[in-house]
This record gives structure tokens, C-alpha cells and sequence, in this order.
């Protein structure tokens, strides 16, 4: 094939009828690209969008993403495979407020409200005493405000939360709904709704059993952890705080729970979540009285028959979610307990033989310690729809320096010249921020910062995403598994060859070269470990 030059003056092969010149003769040719700076603006949008998938999950965990988009004044929000939208809302609360709204049905909502507020659903009594709340403490209608939440307003806003990730994540079933707006059936109902969402938050896919099957008993749902593919059978139980006439029961009866729980058919390992439900106003970090007296209570049952057969094993969560407790408060905790029941290695006050058997036994639960994670770290709802923390969202300086862009600094000589801010740290007792900037002319300068209460308290809620892109941060480590970690982590991908260099000093060194290259980290890490514990002895 041979290549025909087109002539300036000549038509224009593209039909129009114009002369080259005139119509695709007069496009310049494209710009050269420096390959190295293309490869430096690529780095640093992968570095900015690993930090906002980071900052994301911290705070809206493992599952789908909050979707929304703004539209000619509009918030629009997908839930699964429907659309909201209004102009009202401006954090992700206002719109959970609606949507619960939507969920429960309007004529619903107008007939409880109708009613006295003692005869009233219990979710209209969280209505009425969160809107009591917002007419005491917000002061300028449209500006958005921080308060401290009382218990009627974390019930109603959780619920939100639960119910929307449930419906974005797996399906919103009708007759779970329709169990929901039941008073007598509601308590279970609403626990369900907690588990299976703190479940979809900790990284797990979860479906319903079949309701309809009258058959056999079944626990409630299947939940699949999407990292490991292991498939759990998931039962919920709630203590209920009143007897049949109304009074407080003051029975724990955990026992009756969990045998109750136990006797479901399970196709797969049981994971079992208990909610004592009692009023807890404490603000202290230890564990309260109670879930002690449950503990023992579970601990009981081990080794005991179920129609002649031994009693099943099962991951158990015992929970207290005390928000209805203190529907005016804002004095009251959450607490979490995880425990093995009939399963050695995953209780929690467990002695390990050593730092690798303590290792061993979290690699083997490793689904179930993922989940406890979650369900410590996801508790708080996102303000946010995009991830962004709330102090910078809706703060006094939402312009905080970022890592790879440029800012004008001071030369020493009394002016401001452009440098690239390449790193920075914080100094949170001076309140400043430290960063290093690259000059055009190949020097780096340091510069400081003050910062803003609202980029101080963002710092402290996300320190290793602060600066727009990842970086590591000190961790304290309390633990020797703690220790352990640290190293591990550091070492986890070092070549093999580079782990048999660092051992060649062990007497065992010949069995060390039979290893591979995972085994050499775990290894190394653990014997690190052990020196550095023997160093601080002395």
C-alpha cells in the first residue's frame, strides 16, 4: 500500500467539500508527551484513588458504595436498582431519614402518628424523639450541625443504615418488612436486620433462607465471605427485656437462646449473634457485669447432648445494643463479645502455647475475626456520601494540602516560590503539619502549616489518607501478636531469597531453605518478635 500526500488545496478526503487546508489539514499534530511525566500523573491519580477507596471502606465497610450524584439542585441516591432524590438532604443522614420513611409506607407512618406516643410503634417513638431533638439543638435550619446522639436518635438512624444496606446489598424482603412494622414480631425482626447488614459490612454476601418452607427448621440466612468463599449458616436471637405482661424481666436465660438458635438444621458452620438487651449507662472500657454472667451462662452448655447427639459447635456474638434503653440519653455503650462456643481457639480469654499458635488459630477463623473487626470499626454511620471525612465535608476549611500537588512556599528570602508537597506529617500537640516541597530547581524545602480544629479532628479520624493519598502511620503495638504483625506486614512480601540472607545466622538453616517463601516471613517475623520481647526484659 502506498501513502498519497494530500496537497494543501486539494478537497478534503473526508467529504466536506472544503479544502485540506480549511478542514483536517488545519488540525495540528498532537503534543509530545513526556512518558516520564504521564507516568507521574498516573501514579499520582492511582495514589488518590486507593486513598479514597481506603477512607471509604473505613467508614462504609466491605460492602457495595454509597452511590450518589448531584443533578440541577438535586441529591440522587441508588439503592440496589431504584433511584431517590431531593433537594433536602445534605448529609447521608437526611436521606437514611427519608428513607426509612419510604420503606415503612406512608399511610403506615400517618396512622402510628396518630396514635398516643405510648401506643405508637417503637420506630414513630424514635421518630418523635429524635425530631424533639433536632428542634432543641439545631439553631439555623439548612446549615448542618454536630450534636452528641441521644439513644432515639442512633435507634432511628441505625435502623436506616441497616435497612439501606441491606436493600443495596441483597434484597429488602417484603415479609421481613412486614415483620418490622408488627409490634409483637418487631424486636426479632429489627435484630435480623442488624446482623445480616453487619455481616454485608464485614465483606460477606447474604441470602435469606426460603420462608415459605414449613418443612424443616432453618436459621435465618446463608452468609458467604466474599475473601475466603466459606459459606456460614447465621441465626439471630434478641433477649426480650419485658415477660408476657409487660414487666421487666430481670432472667438473662442465654442458655435458652442459644439452645433455642442450636436447634435450627444448619447446612454449613454455625455462626449464632445473641442480643442481651439490658440498659447499660456506663462509659467505662471494661466488660460490664453482664456480659460476664453471659459468658458464664454459655459456658455451661459445653458438652452437653442435643437429642442424643453431642450439641453443635458455633461462632457466637453475644451483642448489647442498649439504644432503646435510653430513648433521652446520650449516657449509654455498645458492646461486643466474640466467643467459641465448643471451639477452643476462638475464645477470648484463650492462652496460646506461643506467638505461631496464636497465629495459626486467627488464620483459621480468619472469616469470623474479620467479622469482629467490622463490627468494631463499622459502627458509626457515614455523614458522607462520597467517603470524605465530615470535618472537611462540612467544616471551615475543606482545602486541605494535598500530596503531588503544588503550593507556594517560602524561599528564605522573603518570597513565595511553587514547590510539590512530596511528604508530610503532623504534629498533633503543636497542631501543625510539616511537609516537604520539591522546587523546580531540584531543592527541597520544609514548611509548616497550621491547622484548623475541623483538619485536626479529619487527622485524627483518618491519618494514613489525610494528605489525599496513602501512607503509613506508626501503629502502637500492645500485644506481641500486635508486634508480630507490625513485622509480618513489613516483611510479608520480601523475596525469598532476601528471608534466606536475613536467617543464614539460624542453626536450622538448611530446613530453613526448604521453606517457601510465605513460611520464611511467618518464621522470620516470629523470631523477631522474640528478640525484641528478650530485649525488653532487660
Amino acid at each position: 500500500m502506498r501513502e498519497k500526500k494530500i496537497g494543501r488545496n486539494e478537497p478534503c478526503p473526508c467529504g466536506s467539500g472544503k479544502k485540506f487546508k480549511r478542514c483536517h489539514g488545519s488540525l495540528s499534530p498532537p503534543n509530545k508527551v513526556d512518558p516520564t511525566q504521564l507516568w507521574e500523573r498516573s501514579r499520582q491519580m492511582l495514589a488518590k484513588h486507593q486513598a479514597k477507596e481506603i477512607q471509604r471502606k473505613k467508614q462504609q465497610g466491605w460492602g457495595n458504595p454509597i452511590i450518589s450524584a448531584d443533578f440541577r439542585a438535586h441529591k440522587f441516591v441508588a439503592v440496589g436498582n431504584r433511584l431517590y432524590f431531593s433537594k433536602k438532604w445534605k448529609t447521608f443522614h437526611d436521606f437514611l431519614g427519608n428513607y426509612i420513611a419510604s420503606v415503612f409506607g406512608k399511610e403506615w407512618g400517618e396512622a402510628e402518628l396518630r396514635k398516643p406516643l405510648e401506643g405508637r410503634h417503637p420506630v414513630c417513638v424514635w421518630y418523635h424523639h429524635t425530631c424533639q431533638l433536632q428542634q432543641q439543638e439545631i439553631k439555623e435550619p439548612g446549615k448542618v450541625h454536630s450534636v452528641r446522639g441521644t439513644g432515639a436518635a442512633f435507634a432511628w438512624l441505625h435502623l436506616g443504615y441497616d435497612l439501606y444496606c441491606l436493600a443495596h446489598n441483597a434484597e429488602l424482603q417484603t415479609k421481613l418488612v412486614a415483620r418490622l412494622k408488627n409490634r409483637d414480631g418487631f424486636r426479632g425482626a429489627r435484630y435480623e436486620v442488624f446482623v445480616a447488614a453487619a455481616l454485608i459490612r464485614a465483606g460477606f454476601k447474604v441470602e435469606f433462607e426460603n420462608e415459605d418452607d414449613r418443612k424443616s427448621t432453618h436459621c435465618e440466612f446463608t452468609a458467604t465471605c466474599q475473601a475466603s468463599g466459606r459459606k456460614y449458616s447465621v441465626e439471630a436471637k434478641q433477649r426480650n427485656p419485658t415477660d408476657q405482661i409487660g414487666r421487666a424481666n430481670s432472667k438473662f436465660r442465654l442458655g435458652h437462646r442459644l439452645h433455642k438458635a442450636l436447634r435450627k438444621a444448619a447446612k454449613h458452620p454455625r455462626v449464632i449473634f445473641i442480643d442481651i438487651n439490658v440498659p447499660d449507662t456506663a462509659t467505662e472500657a471494661e466488660m460490664p457485669i453482664f456480659l460476664q454472667k453471659a459468658l458464664t451462662q454459655i459456658r455451661l452448655f459445653e458438652g452437653r447432648e442435643m437429642f442424643g447427639q453431642p450439641i453443635p459447635s458455633a461462632y457466637l456474638f453475644v451483642t448489647n445494643l442498649p439504644f432503646e434503653h435510653n430513648l433521652e440519653s446520650t449516657l449509654f455503650r455498645t458492646f461486643i463479645l466474640a466467643e467459641g462456643f465448643q471451639i477452643p481457639d476462638f475464645k477470648m480469654d484463650t492462652a496460646f502455647p506461643s506467638i505461631r499458635a496464636a497465629y495459626e488459630a486467627r488464620k483459621s477463623h480468619s472469616d469470623m475475626h474479620q467479622l469482629l473487626k467490622s463490627l468494631r470499626e463499622h459502627s458509626e454511620i457515614p455523614s458522607t456520601f462520597e467517603g470524605e471525612a465530615p470535618e472537611l465535608a462540612f467544616g471551615d476549611n475543606p482545602h486541605r494540602l494535598i500530596i503531588g500537588e503544588r503550593y507556594l512556599v517560602p524561599d528564605g528570602h522573603g518570597n513565595e516560590i511553587p514547590g510539590k508537597l512530596n511528604t508530610a506529617t503532623v504534629d498533633v500537640t503543636r497542631r501543625v503539619v510539616y511537609g516537604a516541597y520539591l522546587l523546580e530547581n531540584g531543592q527541597t524545602v520544609i514548611a509548616t502549616n497550621p491547622l484548623t480544629e475541623s483538619e485536626l479532628a479529619a487527622y485524627k479520624r483518618f491519618p494514613d489518607t489525610f494528605f489525599g493519598v496513602p501512607l503509613k502511620v506508626p501503629q502502637k503495638t500492645e500485644t506481641a501478636l500486635e508486634l508480630f504483625d507490625f513485622i509480618h506486614e513489613s516483611y510479608r512480601q520480601t523475596p525469598r531469597e532476601t528471608l534466606l540472607r536475613l536467617l543464614e545466622e539460624a542453626p536450622d538453616i538448611d530446613q530453613l531453605r526448604k521453606q517457601t517463601q510465605e513460611e520464611l516471613a511467618v518464621i522470620y517475623a516470629e523470631r523477631c518478635t522474640y528478640a525484641i520481647l528478650e530485649q525488653k526484659k532487660h
